[in-house]
Parts: structure tokens; sequence; C-alpha cells
């Protein structure tokens, strides 16, 4: 690149820049944003506190209480179903053909089981649910006709004072309808002082009517805190997610979206919405009893708010002593060491509350796009040697492309689009960083020189530094652009995410096969596809199906790891494991393992190698090296991870990288300087 006339690089290296300085900006402005929201709610499932109160013999009142003061800020009520109800004793379910027989028998139910034999309309395979005290016949009365009123039939019977159901369904399928949040249940969770946060579920022929009833101030009992929907779709899929909306907006509460769950319909409400949600972190009731440690989930937990913008914490008692403490002291040890977590981040306890919008406008927007398409310019420039014109004809090009989406009511898809070039085309130029022969440093031939002056030489330092710094800085600089593009509260709260993953992780691999055929494998002026037609009348050799499939193989595990899903599941091995939890105890931000341990150290490497003008292994060095630049930028896609913490894991990679990457030069020098002697080459 350093070729280039000046006119022709300088305009486009000053749009980079400006932009550059744009996108720091809105990352600052992002940051405030980020800080203020700082408060964190534990939430814990009120229906495993009621099984862990029975279970150490504990009053559930004083164990709510209790709860409160240990630092539980609010308890997560489900609906009650027929079967919950049944379960706690407060209702007895009775089949119908087990009805007539059990009335002539002197059951206790006597009175309204003899009544079923006088109903008009009756099946022995229908349910009969009678009440068995005040609060649930009061509950019954008010929630079952109207939760059947779309669905199967429902009969009053009555004989005396006493008053009983008979639902059009089997048993099984009877204890499974939802009713609603039990006012009684409301009341108590609040007089223990925490607040309340409700769980609705969806069913098939959910009702506008049904939504409606549930989602009211009579109905819940308060003003719940947060409403989390049960199950795998938010209440009204796919039909009223509108009416929804409108309940959650007369409530006044807020809608908790549970991380790593991807219920139906989660996201046209977020939208609805506006992005006015919180995000979610549970562990479910199988991984609590899967013997994890206090520790373990303490630090998932404060893992999840400090780097994934979660703002509650949704919490279940342990069931079963995992060491000599008892069962209650157990759980105090899991909520205080949560709590101290928490606290010693700088967050604080209180009820979780939405991000404030943040939006850098249109004309921001558009000076950070204008240094992508420049990003992208000089990449082209850099394959082709491009005219002045064509450089100013394509950067308009661009911007009018962005425009235009934006302007035909597409802004996500535009910012996503952007944010895709940016994460593909300045990881791609620091391949031609790499192979440039302009940068400062002198370029030694290993094959005139001994080994002695080989392992003292210097020159390599200078030149690969300066490089793995400047191709660093670009990738650093489109990284922040791209983070600028999607600094939004959908990307924040992670409703919407970035776009193109796998992408941004295979093109830039291809620019270094251009740029490295540019520099090493072009006979003088030929073309890329003379090049190309030239490679396809070479002899396949069987150590070049060899490392095809090696290449093949070790590209499938990267792609794998990448992106948001993975249609390839690759675990993450224990030794990485424990090296993340100890990098976590050591730096304020963990590096990622592919920056700092294989990318940066194999960029350091592969401009020692231009330097001294070693090529034998230059090309699958150079791939390594670029995985570092890749994973350097797609850091800053992750938005829902504050941006501060993103600078710092890049910041701290870079170092590590480059001090591994000097001691691996050094290594790699030497082996092959005692390989040579051993061989009896002289240097």
């Amino acid at each position: 690149m350093g070729h280039r006339k000046p006119r022709s690089i300088g305009w486009l290296i000053a749009l980079i820049v400006l932009a550059s300085v744009s996108s720091a900006w809105i990352a600052w402005q992002r940051n405030r944003v980020e800080k203020a929201n700082s408060v964190v709610e534990l939430c814990m499932d009120y229906s495993e506190i009621a099984l862990y109160s029975r279970r150490v013999g504990i009053n559930i009142e004083d164990c709510l209480r209790g709860l409160a003061e240990e630092g539980i800020v609010s308890v997560a009520l489900e609906e009650d179903t027929l079967g919950s109800m049944e379960t706690a004793g407060e209702i007895v379910i009775i089949r119908g053909s087990e009805a007539l027989a059990l009335g002539s028998n002197g059951s206790p139910y006597r009175d309204i089981l003899l009544a079923v034999a006088e109903m008009e309309v009756f099946s022995p395979s229908d349910t009969i649910v009678i009440p068995c005290n005040v609060d649930a016949a009061t509950f019954l009365a008010n929630r079952l006709t109207l939760r059947t009123c779309d669905g199967p039939s429902i009969s009053v019977i009555r004989a005396g004072d006493a008053t009983g159901y008979a639902v059009s369904l089997p048993v099984d399928e009877a204890r499974k309808l939802n009713l609603g949040i039990r006012p009684s249940k409301t009341a108590q969770v609040q007089a223990a002082g925490l607040r309340v946060v409700v769980r609705f579920s969806n069913f098939p022929n959910v009702s506008e009517k049904w939504i409606d009833s549930v989602m009211t101030l009579s109905a819940v009992g308060a003003i719940p805190d947060c409403v989390i929907f049960a199950g795998t779709e938010v209440l009204g899929y796919p039909r009223f997610v509108s009416a929804t909306v409108c309940g959650l907006d007369r409530l006044g509460t807020v809608y908790g979206d549970i991380e790593f769950q991807n219920q139906a319909g989660g996201r046209q409400l977020a939208r609805a919405l506006d992005y006015k949600t919180v995000r979610v972190h549970s562990i479910s009731r199988a991984e609590v009893d899967r013997d994890l440690s206090v520790a373990a989930m303490r630090d998932r937990y404060a893992r999840a708010v400090r780097e994934r913008n979660i703002r509650v914490l949704y919490m279940r008692p342990m069931m079963k002593p995992i060491d000599e403490r008892s069962l209650p002291e157990v759980n105090q040890s899991l909520v205080a060491e949560v709590v101290s977590a928490i606290t010693d981040q700088g967050f604080s306890l209180g009820p979780a509350a939405p991000f404030d919008q943040l939006d850098p406008g249109l004309l921001l927007t558009l000076l950070v796009v204008l240094g992508v398409a420049a990003g992208c310019v000089v990449l082209l420039d850099a394959i082709w040697d491009l005219p002045f014109a064509i450089c100013i004809g394509l950067v308009a090009v661009f911007a009018a492309g962005f425009a235009a989406l934006w302007g035909l009511g597409y802004p996500l898809l535009a910012r996503q689009s952007v944010a895709l070039a940016a994460a593909i085309a300045f990881p791609s130029l620091g391949a031609f960083v790499l192979f440039c022969p302009d940068i400062p440093g002198k370029t030694r031939d290993c094959d005139t020189c001994d080994d002695g002056a080989l392992l003292a030489s210097k020159d390599w330092l200078g030149s690969s530094g300066t490089k793995f710094l400047t191709a660093s800085m670009l990738c650093l600089a489109g990284g922040l652009m791209l983070a600028a593009c999607l600094t939004s509260r959908a990307f924040m709260v992670k409703g919407e995410q970035f776009l193109g993953v796998k992408a941004m992780h295979i093109f830039p691999m291809l620019f270094v096969l251009v740029a490295y055929w540019k520099r090493y494998a072009r006979r003088g002026n030929e073309s890329l596809i003379a090049s190309l037609a030239r490679l396809n009348r070479s002899n396949i050799l069987v150590w070049h199906v060899i490392v095809i499939a090696i290449l093949g193989v070790a590209g499938l595990i990267y792609i794998a790891r990448t992106g948001n899903t993975s249609s390839v599941p690759v675990a993450v091995p224990q030794w990485e494991q424990k090296m993340r939890a100890a990098l976590e105890n050591i730096f304020p931000a963990r590096p990622r393992t592919k920056e700092f341990l294989i990318g940066h150290p194999a960029f350091v490497l592969a401009g020692a190698l231009v330097a001294l003008g070693e090529t034998g292994l230059l090309l699958p060095i150079s791939i390594l090296g670029l995985i570092g630049q890749i994973s350097l930028t797609n850091t800053f896609a992750h938005i829902h991870t504050p941006i501060s913490l993103t600078l710092a894991r890049v910041i701290i990679g870079l170092g590590l990288g480059f001090a591994i990457g000097l001691v691996a030069t050094v290594v790699y020098r030497a082996v092959v300087a005692q390989i040579r002697r051993a061989a009896g080459r002289e240097g």
C-alpha cells in the first residue's frame, strides 16, 4: 500500500481517522449509559422456596423474610395450575369414572360426588375438581370458568354449601390448566418485604380476553416488578402478542428476557416495547442438582452481570447438602457470596431497570459509514491499485447504499450491513500490512547469514512490532466503527445481534491468500486468474492432500467455535476452562484465548519471517496470525458486553499476545538454527 500516491490514499486514511474519533465518542456515550445502569435484582423462585421450606421445616413466611434480609430482592410467582393446587392439598381431583363409586363409599366429598350423577351432561372421562379451603374456592370461582371459555366446558356442581367443578378433560390434561397468579401469594411475598415477579404461561387457545384478565392489578394482586414468561413461548404467541404488550404497558412492568432461552414471540415483544427489557440469567434446577459448588454458581452469576449486561439473577435454593454444613447454612452462603461478588464489582442490589436509549443519530452514523467505506476502498486498492476517481466513486456508492437502506425503512439492516463490512475489511487489511515490504525494518535473507547472526539479529523486531501495532490499530478502529454502527438499546440487551459472524471469520482468510499471492506467488504482472490457471495445471502430491485435510479439519473446528450458534458442537477443553478461570482472577477482563495464545503470537512470528525473508512456513503462520486480528474486531460485535470491558479485554490480549509472540519467535529461530546446524548447513 505504501507505493500509492499520497492523494490516492491520504484522504481515505483521513476518513478512517475521522470515523475512528466519531466511533470513540459514541463508545464514550455508551459507557456512560452502561455505568448508569448498575442495579442488579436477585430473584428466587417461589415454588422452590416453598419446597425448600417444607424440606428444612421452616415456615414459608419466615423463609421469605430471611431471604429478604440476606439480599434477595424479589420472588417469582408462577401461575397456579390445578396440578400445583392438588399437590399443595388445596383441591381434590377425582376421575369421573371413579366419582360414583367413591360417592357411594362414604367419601368426605360424598354430596358433591352424588350430585355428579344428577348432571345432564357428564362423561366418565371428565375430571371432578373440589376445593378444600376458602382461598382455593374463591380462586377457582374467579379463574376456572374464564380460563376455559375458549376450550373445554366447565360444569359447576353444587351440593348444599359445597361447590365443585366438572372439567371436560382427562385428569392428566386437566392438571395442566394454568389459572393465573394467586393474589394471596402476592400478598405473602410483599408482606416479607420482597418485590413480585410474575411468570405467565402461554397455551394453544389463548385469547385476548384471558390475557387482559390475568394482566390486571386485581388478578395479580399488586403491580409486578417484572414479568418473566414461563415455557418456550411468551404469553399471546402467535396471534395476540400485541395484547400482551398492552397488558405490560397497563401494569407498567418490565419484560425479563431469559438469556440462552429463545422464547417464541420474544423478539416481537421486545421490538414492540422498544427494547425496554431486562436480561435474566438463570441456573436451572437440573444444573443446581448436579452438585455445583457455591463458588461455581457465584462466579457464573457474577460473570453474567459483569460481562453480559444481565440485570436479573434468577436463583434457586440448593435442595441437598454439598459439604458438612447444614442445608440452611449452604443456602445462606450462596446468597451471601453472590451478593458480595455483585457489590464488589461496583453494582448495587434493587429492582432491575431497562437501559436508557442511546442513538448516535444519522449524522454521526454517516461519519462512521464513510470511515468503513474508506477502509473497504483501501482494501480494494491494495489489490488492484485503483485510480483516484474510482476510489471516490466507490466511497460515494457505499454511502448512498447505506442511505438508501435507511430511507427505505431498513435502518437496522443498514447498520448491520455496514458493521459486517467493517468486520471484514479491517482485519483483511492486516494481511496486506503483514506482507507489505515498505513497513520500516530491515529485511534479512536467512540464506546469506550464519546461525549466530540469525540468533543475535534484532532487525526483525522493529519490523514485526510495527506491523503488529499497525494491523492491530486498524482492527481496533474497525471494531470501534462496528460497535458504533450497532450502538443502541436493542443490541445492548441482545434483542438484535450482529449479523455475519461466520462470514467475518472466513472472508479475511481469503484476503490473506490474495495478499500472499500478490507479494510472493505472483509471477511478474500475471493476473489472479492466470495464477489460478497455473496452479490448476500443477501436480498434486500426497503431502498436498494431507495438508489440505489437516487444514480442512482445523477450519471446521475454527468455524464451529464462532457465531451465536453452532451446528457442530465443540466442547471447550478442561485445560482451557481452568486457564480461563485463572485469567479471570488475574486480570480485570479475561483476554480471548485465540487472540493472546494463537493469533497475536503467530502474527508477530509471521512479521519476523517476512523481515527475515523466510517464506517456507509463512503462509500457514500468517493465516493463524489473522485469527487474532479477526477476533479483536469481533470482540466489539458483542454489544451486550460493556464497552469498557471489551477495550480492557482487547488491550490485555494485545499485550500478552505480543509478549508471547516475541518468545515464540526467539524459540522458533533457535530451533531453526539448531536444525540447520545439525544438517551441516552454513547459515
